[in-house]
């Protein structure tokens, strides 16, 4: 059986493999480069996930195992490594090792098609002005008596083991203490800019269903929503993408 030859990687390829793993080996947390009188040196190595050319015992070993890509030179199927997890790698491959890796991989690959949705996704640049006002905001001045709507187990019925208990209790903090004043700030701007809250709504429920279409987890779909929303918002935490988020799950653009 012929060899596969080792793919030489373009410099583009060599960067976004280092950006994808953050600069760092997954594996031990090593930076893949270091600095010596002030210059940047490489070192890292581009590792097969699925061995490039597996030995007997290793085709053996993974022979039920996930494959990320049919062609073993394919980027789905590469790591950037430190030297020396590589070496140990290839030394000796145990399953464990190479599940570790494909499960990583699968979720740097999940963080840059989401990274690639959030440029492909626009969100209404008046949102940032709402978002804002909820860092002004006192919250022991919130009239929380104001009818809603709002039952705790309409976020129960809308969730499921997928997504934290923590983060369901987080969602119903926000509706509960914030739902009616976005509700009212998104009705102020329709004054102004008709048709403002649907539209917003509408760009909510786009990128929730792109998220639902990949079939991954509640509390995967919650986190890049809120993701998202902070990339194009730019709060001054978290805190104010989260809140946005859990008024459209109450609204039901999320979670239907």
């Amino acid at each position: 059986m012929s060899k596969n030859k080792r793919k030489d990687y373009t410099p583009a390829q060599n960067v976004a493999l280092t950006c994808q793993v953050g600069g760092v080996c997954p594996l031990c947390t090593e930076p893949l480069f270091h600095i010596k009188k002030g210059k940047s040196y490489k070192a890292y190595e581009i590792a097969h996930i699925y061995p490039l050319n597996p030995s007997p015992e290793e085709i053996e070993l993974l022979k039920d195992e996930e494959k990320l890509s049919d062609d073993v030179n394919d980027e789905k199927n590469v790591i950037t490594l430190c030297e020396t997890c590589h070496g140990k790698l290839d030394k000796h491959r145990t399953v464990e090792e190479y599940r570790l890796l494909v499960q990583l991989k699968k979720r740097f690959l999940e963080r840059s098609y989401q990274e690639l949705l959030w440029k492909q996704f626009g969100i209404e640049s008046e949102l940032v002005s709402i978002i804002e006002s909820l860092y002004e905001l006192d919250i022991t001045e919130i009239d929380n008596g104001v009818d809603i709507g709002y039952d705790p187990k309409t976020i129960n019925d809308k969730t499921n083991q997928s997504i934290s208990r923590p983060t369901v209790r987080k969602i119903r903090n926000n509706v509960t203490d914030y739902y009616s004043f976005i509700k009212s700030q998104l009705a102020n701007l329709d004054k102004s800019n008709a048709e403002f809250s649907n539209l917003v709504s509408l760009q909510i429920k786009t990128f929730y269903t792109k998220q639902k279409q990949q079939q991954i987890s509640q509390q995967a779909v919650f986190d890049n929503i809120v993701k998202w929303i902070q990339m194009k918002t730019k709060p001054q935490s978290k805190d104010g993408a989260e809140i946005i988020t859990s008024f459209f799950i109450q609204n039901c653009e999320v979670f239907e």
